[in-house]
């Protein structure tokens, strides 16, 4: 008998097929998780994702422009999550450092995310007052 299993769709479009097996670990759907991500990942990994994404992102900025961003596809809202960790964990490779990480600079594990519901002055920001 033939496996009726469907074939299981890509989680980004077809043309960053390349990307795919990054998206588990790096498709991260909040700020938090990426700021977690990138203090627990080793340099070495943080440089194969870096490595991986850095030529690539040009097409996907390009592709993520002719989208809606209040209406990602579920495909493109995975390539956004994928971008924006590269974004927010490229620095130490950016900058030169040796670790993700300086022991005792500071305690990253006491930061405290909020959306922007939670903040009770956000309302009064000026920039939400245009």
């Amino acid at each position: 008998m033939a496996d009726q299993t469907p074939p299981r769709e890509s989680a980004l479009p077809d043309e960053f097929a390349d990307l795919e097996h990054f998206v588990p670990d790096w498709a991260l759907p909040s700020e938090e998780r990426r700021f977690h991500r990138l203090h627990s990942v080793r340099l070495e990994e943080l440089r194969g994702f870096y490595d991986a994404m850095l030529p690539r992102l040009p097409a996907i900025l390009d592709y993520l422009g002719r989208c809606k961003l209040s209406a990602l596809p579920r495909q493109a809202r995975t390539l956004f999550d994928l971008a924006m960790t590269y974004v927010e964990t490229s620095h130490p490779i950016d900058l030169g450092w040796k670790d993700t990480d300086f022991p005792g600079a500071y305690r990253w594990q006491a930061f405290e995310f909020r959306s922007i519901s939670q903040r009770s002055r956000a309302e009064s920001h000026p920039a939400t007052l245009r």
